[in-house]
Order: structure tokens, then C-alpha cells, then sequence
């Protein structure tokens, strides 16, 4: 199995409009400041909810609409952000008594590195852009970059949208950058539905992204 490095892991998930008052915003960030690792807390304004953070890479945004969760350059575990959801989620219905989750959006980026002796620019203009590479001249510049955007609709037994993106990772061409920006579009009233479409998400890019791009070895 190829090897996988967290990068972001981001969740929004949208629910019936409400008003939240301070005083909820600020149980809600004393319940989850110890086992979430927060140590930032600012209200909005009013009726516009809060902000809870650990540094400029992770925060969580409650909106009276919305709930916004994001830990960009992470270092945690993938299986971290599903139990930090959990709890977050949790917390927020007993708190804000929100009953349903309407639509949610899952965000999953992680970096595959290339064993070999090209990097992955190189790799994309051998593989994919191979029958293309002779015409880049027309352009009359030079290419530093090339990926794949595939999209995956929704279908009688798949609920969902993928977005995936598969590129260099241009800080450092010996690394494959994977994204699938998932949606989710069944509203969830049993909240343990979150965590399955969160490891579906994950599982996407670990179980069929990163072997699909692997697969197409360039010609020796």
C-alpha cells in the first residue's frame, strides 16, 4: 500500500438556522476546550456564533447556519479528527439543541510520496499529458505543473458528490497531493452516520486515488 501524510482534514456540515447566545457559545467551548486541545475563544458578534482555535491552522466556526471545522497542515491522525468531530458534533446538539444535520461537506487532503527518480511533474507529462506533451510549445512558456480533476456524481447508490484533484505538490515535486472535497447530501438525524461518511471520504483517496495514480507507471 503506498504511504500516506496528513495534510488537512476539514468538515461542514449545515443544519436548521437558530440564534446562538453567548452564554451557549461559551459552554460550549468550556465542554470542549480540555479534550478538543481549543485555547482560543472569541464570540462573532451578536447572534453570529463563535470562533474556537488551537494557533492559525485549526479552528472551529459556529454560525447560526453552520458549523465550519478545519486543522490545515495538521499533525494529527486522521482517526484524531474523526473522534475531535464526534465529540464537536455531539456537544453542539446537546448544547444548541439542534436536532438534524441537513448537508455536510467533508474535506480530506493528504500527500503520497513518488519513489522514483523523476519527480511528479515529470510523472503527469510521461503519464496522462503524454500524447499532449509534443504541442506544449504553442504556449511559448514553460510548464511547471500538471494534475487530474475528476468529479463522481452522486448515483442510486452512492449519496454524494467526490471532487477529486490529484497533483504535484508543488512545495516539494517528490510528493503526489491528494484532495477529495466530498458532499453529502442525505440529512443525518443518527450523528454516527457523520463518522461513516468521513471514513468513506478518507478511504476514497487511500483505497482508489493513490493506487489509481501508482497504476499508471510511466514507459521505461
Amino acid at each position: 500500500m503506498p504511504e500516506y501524510i496528513p495534510l488537512t482534514f476539514g468538515l461542514e456540515a449545515l443544519y436548521p438556522p437558530m440564534t446562538p447566545v453567548p452564554a451557549q457559545a461559551r459552554e460550549f467551548y468550556m465542554r470542549l476546550a480540555d479534550p478538543c486541545r481549543f485555547n482560543e475563544f472569541r464570540l462573532l458578534g451578536e447572534g453570529q456564533g463563535a470562533r474556537l482555535a488551537e494557533g492559525g491552522n485549526r479552528s472551529l466556526v459556529i454560525a447560526p447556519d453552520r458549523m465550519t471545522y478545519q486543522d490545515d497542515f495538521t499533525q494529527s491522525m486522521f482517526s484524531t479528527f474523526v473522534e475531535d468531530v464526534g465529540r464537536i458534533v455531539k456537544t453542539l446538539r446537546e448544547t444548541f439543541h439542534i436536532p438534524i444535520l441537513i448537508h455536510s461537506k467533508i474535506l480530506v487532503r493528504l500527500l503520497m510520496p513518488y519513489q522514483s527518480e523523476d519527480n511528479t511533474v515529470e510523472f503527469f507529462q510521461k503519464t496522462v499529458m503524454s500524447s499532449a506533451a509534443p504541442l506544449f510549445g504553442k504556449f511559448e512558456r514553460p510548464l511547471s505543473g500538471v494534475g487530474l480533476k475528476m468529479v463522481f456524481p452522486p448515483t442510486q447508490d452512492h449519496h454524494s458528490n467526490f471532487n477529486l484533484r490529484i497533483e504535484p505538490y508543488f512545495r516539494d515535486l517528490k510528493m503526489f497531493f491528494l484532495e477529495n472535497s466530498a458532499q453529502f447530501f442525505d440529512p443525518l438525524v443518527n450523528l454516527s452516520e457523520l463518522t461513516k461518511n468521513m471514513e468513506n471520504s478518507y478511504e476514497f483517496l487511500k483505497e482508489k486515488a493513490g493506487p489509481f495514480v501508482l497504476s499508471l507507471s510511466p514507459p521505461s
